[in-house]
């Protein structure tokens, strides 16, 4: 009997072989834990890459914006003062035409003021040059309602297209931006 005992407390041979049929599952487990928590991590990572990109893309537009804004400004910082000067600038010119009957009237009459005053106002123009500020074409050129803006109408038999045939007041660009229209009055094709 105690052959039968000794034999009965032995395990049999499948029943060890299941046990570590057992541990290697319960080992693997670890192993598909360790593999998802590595994609899931791979996964934020990407995520997070791409935030980063956005971001960092954001920010550059954000800069580029800036430095535009920045450039915009200083280009044209000077508008409200020269929307100031613009009366005094059309105040020379009624003071000191540019057409010759007018400036030979002028002179005749003052001597070397009127010279000087001359002088003065194309330092000033100069100056606004130096700037920015540009005067704009208009006599004889085609009505252009971007940069002219029409006081008058008059019919004429002369002309094909609309044509600025007067100047009121002289239009200024600053820096290619429109800061005050052309006043004129324009002539018309008849039957328009």
């Amino acid at each position: 009997m105690q052959q039968e005992e000794s034999v009965n407390n032995q395990k049999p041979v499948s029943q060890t072989n299941g046990a570590s049929a057992e541990a290697e599952p319960s080992a693997a487990a670890p192993m598909d834990e360790g593999a998802e928590a590595n994609a899931l991590l791979a996964a934020e990572v990407t995520e997070l890459k791409d935030k980063y990109v956005r971001v960092f893309a954001e920010m550059e537009n954000m800069r580029r914006r800036q430095e535009r804004e920045r450039g915009d400004l200083l280009k044209y910082a000077l508008e409200t003062v020269f929307k100031d000067l613009l009366p005094v600038l059309d105040s020379l010119d009624k003071a000191i035409p540019d057409q010759v009957e007018g400036a030979a009237a002028a002179k005749e009459g003052a001597g070397g003021y009127y010279e000087g005053m001359q002088m003065v106002k194309r330092q000033l123009l100069d100056v606004c040059k130096k700037h920015g500020l540009e005067p704009i074409t208009s006599l004889g050129v085609p009505f252009d309602p971007n940069v002219h803006q029409g006081i008058q109408r008059i019919e004429s038999a002369d002309v094909e297209v609309e044509t600025v045939a007067d100047e009121y007041a002289r239009g200024y660009n600053l820096n290619g931006r429109l800061i005050r229209p052309a006043m004129v009055s324009v002539l018309t094709p008849v039957g328009n």
